[in-house]
């Protein structure tokens, strides 16, 4: 059934039929050298020479080197590290309502979300959230974030030191505006932390972020309680961030410090240090496009701002912040800077009566260009810079009036417990039915803006909930797809000046308005609930 092949026969085969011959022999080969063959291993019994080679010198690690500085700084202030646990109840949420986990920003009530244990949804349950702190007095006054301890139980924070000891916290202060909160502990001869100064900051020096991910977790079963080191540069100064929305609180930080040292869950509250051992930054949030974990880009609050809290709560026994009086519009617009003559700066809407810049000559329609000689492009430039400073410390503002260049100094102060609006007062007036429907027999406005106005009486003033002392006149009516609507003018609305005129009562708009010819371009500055904004529109033609 076979032919049997002679060697003859087998040298005539072609070449080709020899090269996949031997491929074939090599491929089985290859495969047998990868898969291995078992090895006893008594044949490592008295094998002579070694297995394996090793170094057995000694490596000592100079002080002044990187290596021997980054050591110094870990040893000196990890014993001041601490790790805090929380607990508060929270409403459970149906199926579907929890918000995915890796938004661009994660939200801070959120930022532990993956490391808690739930229980079956219910009506209510315990969360528990996990962070870090250091002590920053030896009598037990602990810095970390606000959001770390944000809405905790009563009773429900608890700080586990260096040493293994866990202890009960108070809060003693919380603030919202820079997310940092000081706590309380009972204890005494504690180690510490020393703050250094995050204003002279450069970008490139070295970051060493100190926390503990995951508390002591990883800790736990050798009772070794060391915190987590990770190590990087600063990567960039006064960032700005906001955390939150899509039906959750929305937060905006502003002059955070972005570093590359890692920062996990676990670790907001922790200390970014410099080399040389002294606390630069609060960690706090991480930017985490997947949702799980740190990609590199994280950020801290500068422990300056820090530091101004602290010394806050020591002078006058709470958080207090500079404050000058003034509303500011959120964007300068084109057409907004052109109206004003300017290329850039920050537009006030309003000033606060008997505030700082009301006191110092700071007007409505005033274009801040300089804080203290620093330029100023946006209410987060200028509020960063207002932050900077201290209570009673004097500022000079460079600002653009009518177009004119003015400089004035103010003093900075407190902000007072009731804030009073910055309009002068003015009796309140009855109209009748009758004068209404004159004046608005003679307006314009609605051919010109689409809109309709009325004297604010006392049946609007209770209608649009508006202020005793407000002035102007009030809209009423908006006509569909006009310039006003598309402008996002409402009804209730206040028009309190028209290209620069101001208006309190309907005569004073009437006559503005009469000077609007069609297809202009006009100002108006209008009350819309209780923000005061400047809105260009371009009239009907």
């Amino acid at each position: 059934m076979f032919e049997r092949l002679s060697a003859s026969k087998i040298f005539r085969f072609p070449f080709v039929f020899w090269m996949v011959l031997v491929g074939g022999l090599v491929a089985v080969g290859i495969g047998l050298i990868s898969l291995g063959y078992p090895v006893p291993a008594t044949e490592l019994k008295g094998l002579e020479g070694t297995l394996y080679q090793e170094s057995r010198e000694v490596h000592s690690i100079s002080p002044d080197s990187l290596e021997g500085m980054i050591v110094s700084t870990v040893q000196l202030v990890s014993p001041a590290v601490v790790s805090i646990s929380t607990e508060r109840t929270v409403a459970s949420l149906r199926s579907g309502q929890e918000r995915s986990y890796g938004e661009r920003f994660e939200n801070f009530d959120e930022f532990f979300r993956r490391f808690f244990r739930s229980p079956e949804p219910r009506r209510e349950f315990k969360q528990k959230g996990l962070g870090s702190g250091m002590i920053i007095n030896e009598n037990g006054y602990i810095l970390t974030n606000e959001h770390v301890i944000h809405q905790v139980d009563e009773g429900g924070i608890s700080i586990t030191l260096s040493d293994g000891r866990i202890l009960d916290a108070e809060i003693v202060e919380t603030d919202l505006e820079s997310d940092l909160a000081v706590l309380k502990i009972r204890a005494d001869s504690l180690p510490v932390v020393t703050l250094g100064d995050s204003d002279n900051l450069r970008v490139g020096q070295w970051a060493i972020a100190i926390g503990n991910p995951f508390g002591y977790a990883l800790s736990e079963l050798n009772q070794k309680y060391e915190p987590t080191v990770t190590v990087g540069v600063i990567s960039a100064r006064e960032r700005a961030m906001q955390i939150g929305g899509a039906g959750t609180e929305v937060r905006v930080y502003t002059d955070l410090i972005q570093t590359d040292a890692s920062i996990n869950p676990g670790n907001s509250g922790g200390p970014l240090v410099n080399i040389h051992g002294e606390v630069i930054g609060v960690n706090s949030a991480i930017l985490s496009p997947s949702g799980v974990g740190s990609i590199g880009i994280g950020f801290a609050v500068p422990i300056n701002k820090a530091k101004r809290i602290l010394d806050s709560l020591v002078k006058y026994g709470k958080i207090e912040w500079p404050w000058i009086g003034i509303y500011m519009q959120p964007e300068l617009t084109e057409d907004l800077a052109k109206k004003f003559g300017v290329e850039r700066g920050v537009l006030v809407t309003e000033v606060v009566e008997s505030s700082p810049a009301k006191k110092a000559g700071v007007k409505a329609g005033d274009v801040i260009q300089k804080v203290n000689g620093k330029d100023v492009n946006s209410p987060l430039d200028l509020k960063n810079e207002i932050l900077k400073l201290e209570i009673g410390e004097e500022i000079v503002l460079a600002l653009v009036r009518e177009k004119e260049q003015i400089t004035i100094a103010l003093t900075t102060g407190r902000v007072p417990e009731e804030i009073v609006r910055a309009e002068e007062e003015i009796g309140e007036e009855e109209e009748t039915e009758k004068e209404i429907k004159e004046a608005l027999d003679k307006a314009p406005e609605e051919a010109l803006l689409g809109i309709k106005v009325q004297p604010i009486t006392s049946e609007l003033r209770k209608k649009y909930n508006l202020a005793e002392d407000e002035q102007g006149v009030v809209v009423t009516q908006i006509t569909p797809a006009g310039p006003a609507m598309q402008a996002g003018i409402e009804p209730g609305d206040v028009i309190k000046e028209v290209d620069r005129k101001k208006i309190t009562d309907i005569d004073d708009f009437q006559e503005a308005i009469q000077e609007v010819k069609p297809g202009e371009m006009i100002l108006l500055r209008v009350r819309h609930g209780v923000w005061t904004m400047y809105i260009t529109i371009p009239t009907n033609k």
